[in-house]
C-alpha cells in the first residue's frame, strides 16, 4: 500500500506545481525540495506544492478525496487538521520518494494518508492531449423528388368522383 505525505510548507513559496501545470507545459523552478525532504532523490513529476489560497473555496481535505483517490477516506480529525492549514503544501506520494524522509525546519508533516491501490498493472499507452479534428456532421441522402403515393391514390380517388357526377351512375 502507498501513502501520500502531506507536509506544511514553513517558508514564503509562491510556486505551483501541480498536475495541472505539468498538463499546460509549464516548469517552475522548484525550491530544493530534496534537501527539504532530507531524502537522495524526488520524482518531481509525481509531487504537489501550491498555495492553499489556488484552491479557492475548497478545502483541502476535499482536494485530495478528489486528486488522490483515498483508500478509505480521511479520518475526521486529519480532515480538521488539514482544512486549517494556511499558506502552501506540498503533496508526496511515497513513491515519488526515493529512501526514509527526515523533513527538516522548512516542512512539517500534517498527514499521512493511505492511497487506493490500481487493481490492475496494465501498461497502457499514454492518451494524447490534443484534440481530435471535428466531426463532419451526418447529413441524410438527397431523395428523388417524387410525390407520394398517397397524392396519386387521392388525385385517382377524385378523377372518379368527377366522372361519376358528369356521366352519372347507372
Amino acid at each position: 500500500m502507498t501513502h501520500l505525505h502531506v507536509f506544511a510548507v514553513n517558508e514564503p513559496v509562491s510556486v505551483s506545481h501541480t498536475n495541472l501545470t505539468r498538463q499546460k507545459g509549464e516548469t517552475p523552478a522548484l525550491p530544493p525540495l530534496t534537501e527539504w525532504l532530507g531524502i537522495d532523490a524526488l520524482d518531481t513529476d509525481a509531487i504537489e506544492i501550491f498555495l492553499l489560497s489556488d484552491l479557492g473555496g475548497m478545502a483541502l481535505s476535499d482536494y485530495i478525496q478528489l486528486a488522490f483517490t483515498p483508500e478509505t477516506g480521511i479520518p475526521a480529525e486529519e480532515r480538521a487538521r488539514l482544512d486549517a492549514l494556511e499558506g502552501a503544501v506540498l503533496l508526496v506520494p511515497e513513491t515519488a520518494m526515493q529512501g526514509t524522509t527526515r523533513p527538516n525546519a522548512k516542512l512539517t508533516l500534517v498527514a499521512t494518508i493511505a492511497l487506493a491501490e490500481p487493481d490492475n498493472n496494465a501498461n497502457l499507452p499514454k492518451a494524447t492531449l490534443t484534440p481530435s479534428a471535428p466531426k463532419t456532421p451526418h447529413t441524410e441522402p438527397a431523395r428523388e423528388s417524387v410525390p407520394p403515393i398517397a397524392l396519386y391514390a387521392l388525385l385517382g380517388i377524385a378523377a372518379f368522383a368527377a366522372l361519376v357526377i358528369l356521366f352519372g351512375w347507372n
